[in-house]
């Protein structure tokens, strides 16, 4: 039989008076385990609350291809929440080392559990710990997720003008290489002063914006093939390479007709060769120029989202916190999805956590562009209503089926089956979304919906009601 002094220095029993100490000592059943018995495996239903009296035992537990495990030192007890909300043990138990454990029988648990209100209460403070740590954890899993796949996007979003950077600036090295020869060949030729200058007119000229229709295309290759032949009848080397270039930067067979009367074939080919060199020069700068500028804006918006190098809170313009939403999510939002913006721009200032508010954005946008399977139109608008900002962001995806509703801004609530909701997520999106708005701003978020549209409501007071955390 197990001491009662022993069993009052348990945390849980501690409050128990004498009597019960007890009758706990007397339903209680000691056995001992060896290092390495399992005591409970993962997703077992447990017969009785375990009691690790000496010894030590640890967890093992798989999740997401990963082994996660913990020791506990004697003494110390398992199953509580299990044996309340009768569901599995959610993790392998066994012994670390020789033990000695005693297990109390469900039956004797729920007993105890109703008739005394001492170990009641400790059970409940266990219980709302255990529920605590277990959303702080879902909370935290879910942030980590939402930063891995914003980290993958802004790679790829990045990775495209970074490579047409290192392409253009490639290019570059050799189109320099053939500007010297040209140049060279150009000067060798003793090209008249008065052609120099119409040579230099025709190398300003910018690129021309012809457009991507088929009709565009079918007139450019055509112009580029008349060219081709004039440059070939006029002594040209490599017509079908210098062609192109000319044609799009609006240089065809009449703005050469002058030059090519002053000039003899030679130079002719020499002062082509330098002007198509120093137009396709100029449009690799301009595409690198682009590239850099791109990355720049990318690497802005990410600054801005999260307010690096900010204060918690501020004082924003809630649209450009939207607009830095819209740009580090630009790679979910495919061709397929139209964007459109109503934004009441006398809207006033806010005193908002600004990259948390971000995060709310973030989390409607991701449901909206899944509702609408990569296809459809997402509208945000922004207005004021009495002493509050509203923020309505709205898809034309399938709806909110009526009995999902209610449940929207529960924690790990989904609506996906488990085939879909892996990699989606714990479904802690819309609670941290809800946590964000009411606990943190003082506002409200509510979502509407009907056959071809859901609106997400955010409303945020103009005054400064925040209070709490997350």
């Amino acid at each position: 039989m197990i001491e009662l002094d022993e069993l009052g220095r348990i945390p849980v029993f501690a409050d128990l008076p004498r009597e019960r100490l007890q009758w706990l000592s007397d339903n209680l059943t000691e056995f001992a385990a060896k290092a390495g018995d399992v005591l409970l495996r993962e997703n077992e239903m447990s017969t009785g609350l375990l009691l690790l009296l000496e010894g030590e035992a640890r967890t093992r537990r798989r999740a997401e291809g990963e082994l996660s495990s913990e020791r506990f030192v004697a003494p110390e007890i398992f199953g509580t929440p299990c044996m309340v909300a009768s569901i599995p043990y959610p993790a392998t138990l066994s012994a670390a080392t020789d033990c000695r454990l005693a297990r109390l029988p469900e039956v004797a648990f729920r007993d105890l559990f109703v008739s005394c209100g001492s170990f009641t209460r400790i059970v409940a403070r266990v219980m709302t710990d255990w529920l605590t740590a277990l959303e702080t954890a879902g909370r935290n899993r879910e942030k980590l997720a939402a930063l891995g796949k914003l980290s993958a996007g802004l790679a790829h979003e990045l990775n495209n003008p970074a490579s047409a950077m290192t392409r253009a600036l490639d290019h570059m090295l050799g189109e320099i290489a053939r500007l010297e020869d040209s140049a060279l060949a150009l000067g060798s030729r003793a090209v008249p002063r008065e052609a120099v200058d119409e040579l230099r007119a025709l190398a300003a000229r910018g690129a021309t914006q012809a457009g991507t229709s088929a009709e565009n295309a079918l007139r450019q290759g055509e112009a580029e093939s008349l060219l081709g032949d004039w440059l070939a009848t006029h002594g040209v080397a490599k017509p079908w390479l210098t062609a192109p270039c000319l044609i799009a930067h609006g240089i065809t067979s009449d703005a050469l007709a002058q030059l090519a009367a002053r000039l003899n074939a030679e130079q002719l080919d020499a002062a082509v060769s330098w002007i198509a060199q120093i137009l396709e020069l100029r449009s690799l700068m301009h595409e690198a120029m682009r590239s850099a500028a791109r990355i720049s804006d990318i690497v802005k918006a990410v600054k801005s989202y999260s307010y690096m190098d900010q204060g918690p809170r501020q004082e924003v313009d809630i649209h450009n916190g939207i607009e830095d939403t819209l740009t580090v999510m630009a790679h979910e939002l495919n061709p397929g999805i139209v964007i459109v913006r109503d934004y009441d721009r006398s809207l006033p200032r806010l005193s908002v956590y600004g990259s948390e508010l971000n995060q709310v954005w973030t989390r409607i946008i991701e449901n909206a562009v899944e509702a609408m399977n990569g296809h459809g139109e997402l509208t945000v608008r922004t207005r004021r209503h009495a002493d509050h900002a509203v923020v309505e962001i709205t898809d034309t995806g399938p709806g909110i089926p009526k009995e999902v509703g209610p449940h929207l801004f529960e924690p790990f609530f989904t609506s996906k089956p488990d085939s879909q909701a892996q990699g989606h997520g714990l479904g802690m999106g819309l609670h941290i979304a809800y946590r964000i708005v009411v606990n943190r701003h003082g506002g409200t978020i509510e979502a509407g919906s009907s056959p071809a549209e859901t609106i997400f409501r955010v409303r945020l007071p103009l005054a400064d009601k925040g209070t709490g955390s997350v």
